[in-house]
């Protein structure tokens, strides 16, 4: 499972690497202490119809997007629709993902209310950006409060989770002041579901 559902204001178009055309948005930023929007790109596809073609919108339309996301080498993250995408007259609060794989590490902990690990996810191939169906995607995701405490309970490298959160963009300067970004997906409270085995199932099976 990999699905985003966004409103984002549309920026303009771009061009890929490889000669493909984007189109440029951002998610309006909500929540956190300084919160920033979130830079998206999306790959033109089949499923949106006529909808992603060029020169339909004007700069600052806000847009509702169906689709799946592609974070990516180049730092950027890309959404491909499965739906085709609907423009807005006044935008609308929507920043929902649903995504489910596996836990592919656990990040050393440096606050008692948070925990932070990467998930793993496939997705179907994507010419446009070069994902084959050997590639696997890696999400940074985040946890707090009840959430984390869960998290710390359950969790372990290989566990099977489904997770429903907000898409979150983080900048920063690093000691030698150069300029450097992360996408995150927060949890939402609440919205995650184990599965498989669990920790203690597989010390069992593995005496």
């Amino acid at each position: 499972m990999n699905n985003i559902t966004i409103c984002a204001k549309y920026k303009g178009d771009a061009t890929t690497e490889r000669g493909f055309r984007t189109m440029l948005f951002e998610i309006p930023p909500t929540g956190g202490k300084k919160p920033v929007p979130v830079p998206i790109s999306l790959v033109p596809s089949f499923a949106a119809q006529d909808t992603c073609a060029a020169g339909r919108y004007a700069e600052g339309t806000h847009i509702i997007i169906n689709g799946r996301l592609y974070p990516h080498d180049d730092g950027k993250m890309y959404i491909v629709p499965t739906q085709p995408l609907e423009s807005l007259k006044i935008p609308i609060n929507l920043n929902q993902i649903s995504i489910a794989g596996a836990v592919g590490y656990i990040r050393e902990q440096t606050r008692e209310d948070a925990f932070n690990f990467g998930m793993v996810v496939n997705a179907p191939p994507q010419k446009t950006i070069g994902h084959t169906w050997q590639d696997s995607l890696g999400f940074r995701i985040e946890s707090w409060g009840n959430d984390a405490e869960r998290m710390k309970k359950f969790l372990f490298v290989g566990r099977q989770i489904s997770i429903g959160g907000v898409l979150r963009f983080e900048s920063w300067k690093d000691r030698d002041g150069n300029l450097r970004s992360t996408y995150k997906v927060k949890i939402r409270s609440q919205q995650y579901s184990f599965f498989g085995k669990n920790q203690k199932d597989e010390e069992v099976i593995n005496k």
